[in-house]
Parts: C-alpha cells; sequence; structure tokens
C-alpha cells in the first residue's frame, strides 16, 4: 500500500489502532501540549515504530530521545515552519532520501537511544526499591559495626584503589580494582568491562530487546557514572573530565561506587 503524506496524532484516534493508522502515512504531525525539556509522549514514538517520519512541537532536547539525528523533523521556532515544510515535501517526492530517514530501522538505533529504552527492562517499582536499597546501604556502610574491605592498598610507589560497580537496574555491585599506574578513563572501562566479562555478565535489558538489537555476547560499555546520578546525568550530561578528574574522584570517594550501562 502507498504512505500518504501526513497524519496529525491527536486523541481522535484513541478509538482506532494508532500504529495501524501511521504506517499508511510518510509523516505524522506529533505535536505536544508542552514545550518543556524532557516532555516527550507516545505521539512521537508510535511514529517510530510505525514508519512515519514525527515532525515535532515539543521539547526542546527531543533529539535526545531519537533513535538518529535524520529520524524525525523538528519545529523549534515559528520561523522553522518553511523549512520544515520543505523538508517535508523534498523527503515525499524522493524515496531515497526518504528511506535513508528511516536507515535506523534496518541499522539500528543509537546507542544513546538503546540506552533510554533500556531503561524500561526494571520496573519502575523496582527501580525505587533499588534507590531505596541504595540510601539505606549508604546509611549502614557510616555505622562503626559495617566492615569494609580497605579502599586503597599502597605497597612501596603502587597503589591499588577498590571501586564497586553496578548494572544499572542491579542493587549488588562487583569489586573493581585499579592500580594507580592506570588510574585512568580507559583503564577504568577496560577493567570494568574484564570483570563483568570474567562473570559471563548478562545485561538485564538481554531478555527484553527484540532479537535484532540483543547483539552477540560480547560486552559494550556505553557510560559509567556515580551511583545516585540522574537519569539526565547518567544519559547525557555526566562525564569525567579527563584522568585528572577521575582520579580526583576516587581519592575523594573513597570506594567509590559506580553505575554502568550495557550497550
Amino acid at each position: 500500500m502507498m504512505k500518504s503524506s501526513v497524519i496529525l496524532i491527536s486523541n481522535l484516534l484513541s478509538a482506532v489502532n494508532k500504529l495501524e493508522a501511521l504506517k499508511r502515512y510518510k509523516f505524522s504531525l506529533a505535536f505536544e501540549n508542552s514545550n518543556e525539556e524532557d516532555y516527550v509522549t507516545e505521539k512521537f514514538f508510535q511514529s517510530l515504530v510505525a514508519g512515519a517520519i514525527p515532525v515535532v512541537i515539543g521539547a526542546p532536547n527531543i533529539q535526545d530521545f531519537a533513535p538518529s539525528p535524520t529520524s524525525f523533523l523538528h519545529i523549534g521556532e515559528l520561523s522553522d515552519v518553511k523549512s520544515v515544510a520543505n523538508s517535508m515535501k523534498y523527503l515525499a517526492a524522493n524515496p531515497e532520501a526518504f528511506n535513508n530517514s528511516l536507515r535506523w530501522k534496518y541499522e539500528g538505533p543509537s546507542d544513546s537511544f538503546k540506552a533510554l529504552l533500556d531503561m524500561g527492562a526494571v520496573h519502575s517499582s523496582c527501580r525505587l526499591c533499588i534507590h531505596v536499597a541504595t540510601g539505606i546501604r549508604e546509611t549502614e556502610e557510616k555505622g562503626l559495626a559495617f566492615k569494609n574491605r580497605p579502599c586503597k592498598c599502597t605497597r612501596g610507589s603502587e597503589t591499588v584503589y577498590h571501586l564497586y560497580v553496578r548494572e544499572r537496574g542491579r542493587f549488588n555491585s562487583e569489586s573493581v580494582f585499579l592500580r594507580s599506574s592506570n588510574l585512568t578513563v580507559e583503564g577504568l572501562a577496560s577493567a570494568v568491562i574484564s570483570k563483568f566479562t570474567s562473570l559471563k555478565h548478562e545485561p538485564i535489558w538481554k531478555q527484553e530487546r527484540p532479537k535484532s538489537l540483543k547483539g552477540g555476547d560480547e560486552l559494550r560499555l556505553y557510560k559509567i557514572y556515580p551511583v545516585g546520578s540522574t537519569q539526565r546525568q547518567a544519559l547525557y550530561t555526566f562525564r569525567f573530565k579527563g584522568d585528572s578528574d577521575f582520579r580526583r574522584f576516587v581519592e575523594d570517594n573513597p570506594c567509590a561506587k559506580l553505575e554502568a550501562i550495557f550497550v
């Protein structure tokens, strides 16, 4: 069936199967009722699933929620309307260009998109429990009765640092050790991959993803950040500003606790 050009997604479609309706169109006008950061609803995601290109009015950071830079069109300002309309006309008249905008459906979405969706592999109630339990554990560790392994051990000129790393969505952590000669961001990433690979660790999303996105058995580290970071910090804003910043973090946070996202 040939795709028509555009459909407006609204509550008028609540009585029908939205995805089936969307599959008939090349574009959908996914206009949100609020232009707030991070406010992205099913209007956007259902369009992506159906194979339509969403034309978005909404979150200024909509790119953070997209599977690829070319998967949507964004009307951020009134002045954008003409250029977006011209883009729609061009894509509608050029099948090759239109298919290129949907290439992510065949080649796979970006790692950032997978990391965002993988959060849903753990129910929100479970994530809340992990958050509460983490706070309780931190309080317990401040008590005199809590016995912990040394946070670092120095022998001669070499110091070994003890870090705790867990996968996002899990409570228990694994011990990772770094020598002072390898106390770098790259050294951390390598040590984390080596540790979790040796444990034959299966990412928490492995059973939830579609088969086409599960990938092989090789672990890939997408992000690593301090436990307690917000979702926005974890996915988008936090990063160690070089090796000196990471070294300072480890020195300032004995037995530093980190969380990893695997993709």
